[in-house]
C-alpha cells in the first residue's frame, strides 16, 4: 500500500527567533534590577540580518510571555520581574557534536544529560548552542558575550565544518570530550589502556588468536592489544583484524568457516552493531567464544565482556577543568579508564 506524502508546511526559520529570543533574555538577566531598553526593531533586523516584521513577530511573543513591558511613545523595556536570578551567574555552552543533532542515540545523549547535571548542580546556567543556521561561517550573531566557557561532546561524532569554525572562533575557555582539538584540552577514554587490559584479560584464559572488528588499523586499543600480546612473546595474528568496508561481513563468515568457533571477538569501539547481524546468523557459543564489546551497543542476550561507558567521571572532568581554566588555570589533557565487566543475560 501506498502510503501517504508528509505534508511541507513553510515556517519561519527558528533560528531567528531564537536569536531574537536569546538577546532579550540575556539582556533581562544583565539589567538585574533596573529595567533596559533594548535596541530599535530596525536596530535589531540589521544586526540579526532578518526583516523587521521578524523582529516585531519575535518580540510580540516575548511581550506576551512577560519578558518585555511597552512603554508607548518610548520602546521596550526588560521586565526586572522575569529575572530569576539575583545574583551574576556564569553561562556554559554545551555544543553537542555538529551542533545540528535531530535525534539522539544513547551514548551522546547519556554524556550530554551528564554534562548538563554537572554545570547546574553548580548553580551555573547551561546554554545548549544551536548550529542549524550556520552554512560553514559564523554569523555575528553567534558571538555569545555572555558566555564564560563551553564544553564540546564528541566532535568527531558527526564532523562539520560550521562546528570546527565556531570553536575556532571562540575567545572563552573551551573543552573537547572524546575527540581532541589542537590547543584545548581534551577528556577522554584512555583507549589504548582499554585494549591492553583486553589483551591481558584474554591471554589470562589461553585465548591467543582473538578476532579483532575495528574501523581503522591505527585504532589505540588496537596499539594496546599489541602490547599486550608483545609483552607476553605471544604473536598478535593480523590474519584475524577485520576492518570497516563492504567486505567485512562476508570475512567474518570466512574465519567463521575456517575456525569454525573463533576464541574471542573484540569488537572495538561500537563495531559490535555492525556485526551484530553475522553474530544472529552464526549463533557462536559465547563460553567457547568471548565477546567483547561497548555498553552502548550491547543486546540484551549477548554474553562476554562488556566496556563501560564512564560518564559521570568523564563529565566531572571535563567540568573540573574547564573551570579551572575559565580561573586561570592551564590546559590539560585527561585520560579515563574504562570498566571491564562480565555479563551474563
Amino acid at each position: 500500500m501506498i502510503q501517504p506524502k508528509l505534508k511541507i508546511t513553510k515556517h519561519s526559520t527558528p533560528a531567528e527567533y531564537q536569536q531574537i529570543r536569546k538577546y532579550v533574555i540575556d539582556s533581562v538577566l544583565e539589567s538585574g534590577c533596573a529595567p533596559k531598553r533594548l535596541a530599535s526593531m530596525r536596530e535589531m533586523a540589521g544586526f540579526f540580518k532578518v526583516s523587521t516584521a521578524t523582529v516585531q513577530r519575535a518580540l510580540k511573543e516575548l511581550v506576551d510571555d512577560d519578558y518585555l513591558t511597552v512603554k508607548p511613545g518610548i520602546g521596550l523595556f526588560t521586565n526586572p520581574d522575569r529575572g530569576w536570578l539575583r545574583e551574576k551567574t556564569e553561562v556554559i555552552g554545551v555544543l553537542a557534536a555538529d551542533g545540528r543533532q535531530i535525534y539522539y542515540e544513547n551514548f551522546l545523549w547519556d554524556l550530554l544529560s551528564a554534562v548538563g547535571r554537572r554545570i547546574t548542580s553548580g548553580r551555573k546556567l547551561l546554554y545548549p548552542i544551536n548550529l542549524f543556521h550556520t552554512a560553514g561561517h559564523v554569523p555575528e550573531s553567534l558571538a555569545f558575550l555572555s558566555m564564560t566557557g563551553l564544553i564540546w561532546l564528541g566532535p568527531d561524532f558527526a564532523p562539520s565544518a560550521a562546528a570546527d569554525a565556531f570553536f575556532a572562533a571562540l575567545t572563552v575557555p573551551a573543552v573537547t570530550v572524546n575527540d581532541p582539538r589542537a590547543g584545548h584540552s581534551c577528556i577522554s577514554y584512555d583507549m589504548e589502556l582499554e585494549g591492553y587490559q583486553v589483551g591481558r584479560k584474554l591471554l589470562g584464559e589461553g585465548r591467543r588468536s582473538p578476532v579483532v572488528i575495528a574501523k581503522r588499523p591505527d585504532m589505540p586499543q588496537i596499539a594496546g592489544l599489541r602490547r599486550a600480546f608483545s609483552e607476553s612473546g605471544t604473536p598478535f595474528n593480523d590474519r584475524l583484524l577485520v576492518l570497516r568496508n563492504p567486505g567485512m561481513a562476508d570475512r567474518l563468515h570466512t574465519i567463521f568457516d575456517l575456525l569454525e568457533m573463533p576464541e574471542a571477538i573484540y569488537a572495538v569501539g561500537g563495531m559490535l552493531r555492525d556485526i551484530e547481524p553475522v553474530l544472529r546468523e552464526r549463533r557462536p557459543d559465547f563460553d567457547r567464544c568471548r565477546l567483547i564489546g561497548e555498553s552502548s551497543v550491547w543486546k540484551p542476550d549477548f554474553r562476554g565482556w562488556v566496556v563501560g561507558h564512564e560518564y559521570e567521571l568523564l563529565a566531572e572532568t571535563a567540568c573540573s577543568q574547564l573551570f579551572a581554566e575559565i580561573d586561570g588555570g592551564p590546559r590539560r589533557d585527561h585520560r579515563i579508564p574504562r570498566k571491564i565487566k562480565l555479563h551474563h543475560p
